[in-house]
């Protein structure tokens, strides 16, 4: 196994030839986005000896007949028949695999690994070597759809169906087909054709509570002439004034028209989906283990302003993890990245300015006490221990500066409901009192019941004032209480980004400081956030465990690297791109636990991140 393994080392000297064939032609977005998201994953990856190559076989245009496969491998032939043969060829739609597996035995694609995705034909995974192919299949999800077509029509009646006759679409129509007809009353609708005019003809009268499936249209025709996939939605979208679903995520957002969204299949992720494949092959995963993914790379789009078009709230409909497209935006919405960064600015230059005035009475006082220092050594120990507890104090509220930005951020989230009920309630009152139905009794309702939304954003503003208070002398409190306050200050971005947080465990009680220790809690999930969505952690989670008088905080986020984890608890180290950490969070932290409270923090690398422990003494 050894000798085998020298002799695999030894051939991948040079580099990796990888050839990417997509069937369709660049100026069809769909191969656009797989074609560019394939070149930008393989280039960014560590593999460094890779000589990439790509080419379009644009059989919308030119159909895939015997002879034109035969003049299209006879060009590729030519075009590298310097390079010989290819290591790996990623493949992009049903014709480049077919295109491929017919010429496998040529010496061009003999020993190649072939990658695959948006393949339409599912029965080839009974059929494909598995030592030779592995990919991603286009499959589709047409009950996730129709979930939908429920969702926005609860007395839906009619679903129209529309595919062209290529082959994908000739594919995808009987998908769809062979799961609606097992569902009841709904009369479904199908028109399987590529001209346009004949399915405008039969919406002519479409039902009121009806919804249209476009499912495929990339082979449509209109007057006699062939149109591009936008074309074609924009001509139905003109006769069809329903929602309309779809199940590519590149049409979810295409002006002028009442597309809702839909379960979609997503070139992006396809693609993405490959080429880790492709990039454990080349770091040794055997072919054979890497195996086809199903419907990993389908997630449900929802368009939000053609929802509301319907009166429909996207909250109300009932899938998670969406992806939203087309959202409403408001004034901090649309600037929301200058205001953030003009409040981030404006603190680290007041910072900035405090510590520098700080210094500078620091350094006039130490050229004042140096002659006294010089003179008696016990006393130049005793004033060393004061300076040092000074630059101690200094840390600790620079950290808690920093902590204060990312609270900025958290108030945003906690009022943004609020506002919004205020914004809407204010407009309902102009409404009511167009209609002439405000009287004295409405007014003290509505006085009443907008007082509350402001006292709940004043106890907001209380909650974040009381977290940073300094307690100065120790006292009892339970670890879950101050946990959990400290959880309420967050919850809000952490849903926002996708991130599940939980608590359990012990009502402990102990002795000590209970701001500080909040500070402490809140600096590590701020710092499991931040790794969770800076290295792209799907599904993250953050979990506290309270047992005994021992706090574990582990998450998801990929752990701490080996080179630099006996540096993290030092004062200024950051991993962070500079301006965005200050480095001193767990420095403080550690002192916080470990000098002020007479505990230990301390943590250990898991098998899918990192797990602080904060021990205390028994109390």
């Amino acid at each position: 196994m050894r000798k085998i393994f020298f002799i695999f080392l030894a051939v991948k000297l040079f580099a990796w030839h990888v050839l990417v064939i997509n069937s369709y032609s660049p100026l069809l977005t769909w191969t656009r986005v797989q074609s560019h998201t394939i070149v930008k994953e393989l280039q960014k990856s560590d593999i460094k000896d890779l000589d990439l190559y790509v080419e379009y076989m644009n059989t919308k245009k030119f159909a895939p007949t015997d002879s034109y496969l035969q003049l299209y491998f006879d060009f590729l032939n030519k075009k590298y028949h310097k390079i010989g043969q290819f290591d790996i060829v990623i493949v992009t739609d049903d014709n480049a695999l077919n295109f491929v597996r017919r010429y496998k035995t040529t010496p061009l694609f003999k020993k190649s690994k072939v990658f695959f995705e948006g393949i339409n034909n599912i029965s080839l995974q009974n059929t494909l070597d598995r030592h030779t192919y592995a990919g991603v299949f286009e499959t589709k999800n047409p009950l996730a759809n129709f979930k939908l077509a429920k969702a926005v029509k609860p007395h839906l009646k009619i679903v129209y169906v529309v595919s062209d006759t290529t082959v994908s679409g000739d594919k995808t129509f009987k998908q769809y087909k062979s799961v609606f007809d097992k569902i009841k009353n709904v009369n479904f609708i199908y028109l399987h054709t590529s001209n346009l005019n004949q399915i405008i003809k039969k919406l002519k009268y479409y039902d009121y509570y009806s919804v249209l499936m476009m499912l495929t249209f990339g082979g449509m025709k209109y007057n006699g002439e062939i149109v591009t996939p936008k074309q074609a939605i924009k001509i139905v979208a003109k006769h069809y004034y329903n929602p309309i679903i779809i199940h590519s995520s590149i049409f979810a957002n295409i002006p002028h028209t009442t597309i809702i969204g839909g379960d979609c299949t997503d070139a992006q992720q396809q693609a993405i989906l490959n080429v880790k494949k492709v990039i454990k092959y080349i770091h040794h995963t055997p072919m054979s283990k890497l195996g086809f993914d199903m419907n990993n790379s389908n997630r449900m789009y929802l368009n939000v302003k053609n929802l509301q078009k319907f009166g429909i709230d996207w909250h109300d409909l009932p899938f998670k993890n969406v992806v939203l497209v087309n959202k409403p935006t408001s004034f901090f919405e649309i600037y929301k990245t200058e205001i953030i960064t003009f409040f981030i600015i404006l603190l680290l230059s007041v910072v900035f300015l405090i510590v520098l005035a700080k210094k500078n009475r620091d350094l006039y006082k130490y050229s004042q006490e140096i002659e006294r220092l010089n003179k008696d050594l016990e006393q130049r120990i005793q004033q060393a221990i004061q300076e040092n507890r000074k630059q101690e104090q200094l840390l600790f509220q620079q950290s808690k500066l920093a902590a204060m930005g990312e609270m900025i951020g958290a108030i945003a989230h906690q009022w943004k409901q609020p506002l919004n009920a205020l914004a809407v309630n204010i407009q309902m009152l102009v409404d009511d009192y167009l209609d002439g139905i405000v009287d004295e009794q409405y007014m003290q309702d509505f006085e009443k019941k907008q007082m509350e939304i402001i006292q709940f954003m004043s106890k907001t503003i209380d909650d974040f004032r009381n977290f940073f208070r300094t307690d100065k002398e120790m006292s009892e409190f339970n670890l879950k209480s101050a946990i959990q306050a400290t959880i309420k200050l967050v919850d809000k971005q952490l849903l926002n980004h996708g991130i599940q947080i939980t608590l359990e465990g012990d009502d402990t009680t102990i002795c000590g400081y209970e701001n500080e220790f909040k500070q402490v809690v809140l600096n590590i999930i701020n710092n499991a956030k931040d790794a969770i969505l800076e290295r792209g952690i799907q599904n993250g989670y953050i979990k506290i465990e309270i047992n005994g008088t021992q706090v574990i905080i582990e998450d998801n986020a990929g752990g701490i690297d080996e080179d630099i984890k006996d540096r993290i608890f030092e004062p200024y180290f950051t991993t962070k791109d500079e301006g965005k950490g200050v480095g001193i969070g767990l420095y403080m932290s550690k002192t916080i636990i470990e000098e002020h409270m007479g505990g230990r923090l301390y943590f250990v690398n898991t098998q899918n991140g990192v797990r602080f422990v904060i021990e205390f003494k028994g109390f």
